[in-house]
């Protein structure tokens, strides 16, 4: 059972191997702070937080799925009642899967506080390794509270834990541009307290890293209209040496193998699995066929684009998503990738009136995919061109992986490409959060 504000910790030892940090055995189920009271409890305690990421709702389904599914990309063909509200844009107050996402990043929000809380005060960790825990926990924050800002709006922001229903109760929600203030102080901290592990270590694209901070910088800065940041967070990724991946296929290894493309992932195997493959898996071909790409999507393709080869099947009578290799749901799930931190650059320096620039970069995912450069002055043109361009290039690039609806959002594009009322941009509060804390409020309109 999901606790309001994720009150329940749970310390998951046994997410990533090859790391003193990361390869713990759990200390048990108990309260954190009677967990972690020394390396081992810190250890096992950033493991669970990091495993907070595998949960049904968040990564490993529900939260991937929103992310397409209300949007033009993606089609319920399944059984679900809550996933058919959002695929036509009929949110209810009551929506539970919406909760779901909801619970489902509070939880790990209440992991990282107790880390954040509970581990200063240790002293059998050298400075260098205490650093590394807090840094990656402010890492791990960062990410949760943008994941809610860019779905519900103004969310209640927790800094400590939350140990009982009393606590939780008293929650209020804090404006947008007071989220966006607390995550960038997030990712300062994580940015001077992180130390990048041994490249040569297997688990350094399922931990925060110094580059994974600068990619989930120009992220939150490109939503926040500050292009300028998010160019210079672009660019020390590509200093940093990230490349693309030689072929997009690559990507998407059935055993979640490691790409010069990878940034930040959650782990996955065929015991701690995802459902993406599964649900996007006609059943014709033993998925559940849960959601399946849209035509609206397909015909946004050039036919030639070798990320539709790869992302959907298209047959005489069947049409499934076919991004993931397997349905078992081993493979790992890209957090961020070095193909959108370039879709970031690209779009921040069209902003700023860089159009040579801008299309120079976004040719890049062109040229991997199979299709011919475009051309300023020919393809296209204007400002707007280029923008228009790179939302494209995004929706192909990104399928399925939960990014179309967000950016339709944020762009302030999803009314006129899906017919909707403005309220229906933002998910309601749960209302099961709102009767156990009063003085939270529902989003206009629910």
């Amino acid at each position: 059972m999901r606790i309001r504000f994720a009150v329940a910790f749970a310390l998951i030892g046994s997410l990533v191997g090859c790391s003193s940090i990361l390869d713990q055995e759990p200390t048990g189920q108990g309260p954190a702070e009677d967990a972690i009271i020394n390396a081992q409890g810190a250890r096992a305690a950033l493991a669970g937080a990091y495993a907070g990421l595998q949960s049904d709702s968040y990564y490993g389904g529900d939260f991937v799925f929103f992310g397409d599914l209300p949007s033009d990309n993606a089609d319920h063909t399944g059984t679900f009642t809550s996933y058919g509200q959002a695929d036509d844009n009929q949110f209810r107050a009551d929506n539970a899967t919406a909760y779901d996402i909801w619970a489902a990043i509070y939880d790990p929000i209440n992991r990282v506080n107790n880390i954040l809380l509970k581990v200063p005060a240790l002293t059998d960790l050298d400075e260098t390794e205490k650093n590394e825990i807090l840094g990656e926990a402010f890492f791990l924050r960062a990410l949760h509270y943008h994941n809610l800002v860019k779905l519900y709006g103004d969310v209640p922001i927790r800094l400590v834990p939350v140990n009982n229903l009393d606590e939780a109760a008293d929650a209020v929600r804090a404006p947008v541009a007071e989220v966006y203030t607390q995550i960038l102080s997030d990712l300062d901290q994580a940015g001077t307290l992180i130390t990048d592990p041994d490249p040569t270590d297997a688990d350094t694209t399922t931990r925060a890293t110094v580059v994974a901070v600068s990619a989930l910088r120009a992220r939150v800065q490109l939503y926040r209209g500050d292009y300028a940041a998010a160019l210079t967070n672009a660019d020390a990724v590509i200093a940093a040496g990230r490349a693309l991946a030689p072929a997009f296929s690559d990507l998407f290894d059935a055993e979640g193998q490691d790409t010069d493309e990878d940034i930040f992932k959650v782990l996955f195997n065929a015991q701690q699995f995802s459902l993406e493959g599964f649900y996007y898996t006609a059943a014709d071909f033993d998925g559940r066929g849960e959601l399946a790409p849209s035509q609206n999507l397909i015909d946004a393709f050039e036919p030639d684009d070798a990320r539709l080869a790869w992302s959907i099947f298209v047959g005489d009578d069947v049409i499934s998503g076919s991004k993931w290799a397997t349905t078992i749901g081993a493979e790992d799930m890209h957090v961020i990738r070095f193909a959108e931190v370039l879709l970031i650059r690209a779009e921040a320096l069209a902003r700023q009136n860089d159009l040579v620039g801008a299309v120079d970069t976004y040719n890049q995912l062109r040229a991997r995919a199979g299709l011919a450069a475009h051309t300023l002055g020919a393809e296209v043109t204007t400002q707007a061109d280029v923008l228009a361009a790179i939302e494209l290039e995004r929706r192909r690039e990104l399928a399925f992986e939960g990014d179309r609806w967000p950016d339709l959002v944020r762009t302030g594009r999803a009314v006129e490409v899906l017919g909707i009322p403005e309220f229906q941009t933002l998910f309601p509060i749960p209302q099961a959060e709102i009767d156990v804390a009063p003085g939270l409020t529902q989003n206009p309109g629910y």
